[in-house]
């Protein structure tokens, strides 16, 4: 004999069926692109330009340092600002409090000798030095890593990726002439446009190493930035590699769904305590103004936006439901 169905039970089937199935959305937000501001070397006015710029605006920036460079003390940082190359003019105390601001600590290996010179022990040394001194100092590892002179091998980047979740592979080089605030605009509108993720690496602001012209320029394209958050998400270099990575590992199952309600499931294979950044799930809601989500009796961050539904979801085991109305 054929299991008989009941007719809700039909019904609930057909409307899990016919259902526009929730989507990941590319970036948090369901921003049509992101953006990564990374500083490599230390430099001091990082800390003293970029840092107080960066907060102005309320976006988080990645420093990737060289801890064997790291700076003693203020007075000495103050005496090495000034030359061209004056690597890690930023102090531990000073790196501690731009973490505690939310910026990321990245590394730049340990002494930034060009990998691909070395043997692979001399690599090694190299991450893991460079990993366990910023952990005992800043109270936890770099995530991340930027290969001095951006110059790498793949066997180097699969070391390394052994000892940090994501390394540097790709940037916008800026500082002197050429990085006018037009030049620098028409770039964030293209990443818009191409629905990318724009990484922009810089040096010195306000002098030294391919410091800008005038530090002027980076403050008045980030409020550039900052008027176009609905289409930009700005985040640090370890988060957006986070969200990219759980994006296209994560799976996405819609359980049951009805008038203003769905239910779905996002797992994920990747270590729970490490990718932890909440993906944007967007769900179709024609006329909805208003939303809540939930997992097991929590609320989570759940909102309405031209016609749909985002709900801020970090993948585990346990089923969302959401309602609108």
């Amino acid at each position: 004999m054929k299991p008989f169905l009941s007719v809700a039970a039909l019904v609930a089937l057909m409307s899990v069926a016919s259902a526009e199935a929730p989507r990941i959305a590319r970036f948090s937000g369901d921003r049509a692109a992101a953006i990564s501001y990374t500083f490599d070397d230390g430099l001091r006015d990082q800390y003293t330009l970029a840092v107080p710029m960066l907060n102005e605006v309320g976006f988080k920036g990645t420093f990737f340092v060289i801890p064997k460079s790291v700076a003693a003390t203020v007075e000495d940082a103050e005496k090495r600002k000034d030359d061209k190359r004056a690597w890690g003019t930023i102090t531990w105390d000073e790196l501690r409090k731009m973490a505690a601001q939310g910026h990321e600590i990245g590394s730049h290996t340990w002494s930034h000798t060009g990998v691909t010179k070395q043997t692979p022990e001399q690599v090694e040394e190299e991450l893991v030095k460079s990993r366990d001194a910023i952990a005992k100092e800043i109270g936890r590892p770099p995530l991340t890593l930027a290969f001095p002179f951006n110059q790498t091998t793949p066997e180097i980047t699969a070391a390394a990726l052994k000892h940090y979740i994501a390394c540097r592979d790709s940037q916008l080089g800026v500082g002197g002439e050429r990085s006018t605030v037009e030049w620098l605009d028409k770039w964030t509108d293209q990443q818009v446009r191409d629905h990318k993720w724009g990484v922009v690496m810089a040096h010195a602001i306000g002098s030294g190493y391919s410091a800008f012209t005038d530090p002027e320029i980076l403050r008045t394209h980030l409020q550039h930035v900052k008027a176009r958050e609905k289409e930009i998400w700005v985040d640090t270099f370890a988060n957006v590699a986070r969200y990219t990575r759980e994006r296209d590992e994560a799976k996405l199952v819609l359980a049951a769904s009805g008038k203003g309600s769905a239910t779905f499931t996002l797992t994920s294979g990747l270590d729970a305590a490490v990718f932890n950044v909440p993906l944007t799930i967007v769900l179709d809601a024609a006329g909805a103004t208003s939303a809540k989500a939930e997992r097991k009796g929590g609320a989570l961050p759940a909102r309405v936006s031209g016609g749909v539904v985002q709900v801020d979801v970090t993948p585990g085991a346990e089923p969302v439901t959401v309602t609108w109305k």
